[in-house]
């Protein structure tokens, strides 16, 4: 399911209740995930948003969570140390806010060899930094892919979770 198509799913709810996954999600869909060379201006972002009926501090929060990101993306280096054999437990945190699916997705990619574990551990943290009180399986899904979309070398993983959330059959690179 699109962002649109979830807009319009609860297009009575966008405007009582936006979380800042909601502002990213619609910002990925209309601008990041097209050609990067048309982008507006963050001012003239936050204005459509603002018209769409985002409230203006969740509008701050996302656009500081992407800032974030671009931070962490470039202190990004693979942890060697993480090999494909580690083995993860989820803190009492991780559990309250993720679903069994979210934690599972999470797994499963590490395993099918699809994102590492250094990768797995910043998904984490930008999925904890979103401040949602939980967070589902199709929640994560989009998190991961906002992640890597922002990662350097991450195509080939990022392609295949986007294949996963659009309900394709994810191709193996």
């Amino acid at each position: 399911m699109n962002y649109n198509e979830h807009l319009f799913i609860k297009s009575d709810l966008v405007y009582m209740k936006t979380e800042v996954l909601d502002i990213l999600m619609y910002l990925f869909e209309t601008y990041l995930d097209d050609d990067q060379s048309d982008i507006p201006s963050e001012d003239s972002i936050r204005n459509e948003l603002s018209k769409i009926g985002f409230h203006d501090a969740k509008v701050t929060k996302a656009f500081d969570w992407l800032d974030d990101l671009a931070i962490l993306k470039d202190d990004f280096t693979y942890d060697e140390e993480l090999g494909s054999d580690s083995f993860r437990l989820f803190s009492p945190l991780e559990i309250e806010k993720f679903d069994i699916q979210a934690r599972g997705v999470l797994l499963d990619l590490v395993e099918l060899g699809v994102i590492t574990p250094s990768q797995r551990e910043l998904i984490i943290d930008k999925a904890l930094a979103l401040d949602i009180a939980h967070i589902d399986q199709e929640q994560m899904k989009w998190v991961i892919l906002m992640v890597l979309f922002n990662l350097p070398d991450s195509a080939g993983p990022f392609t295949w979770i986007q294949d996963l959330l659009y309900e394709e059959t994810p191709t193996i690179h």
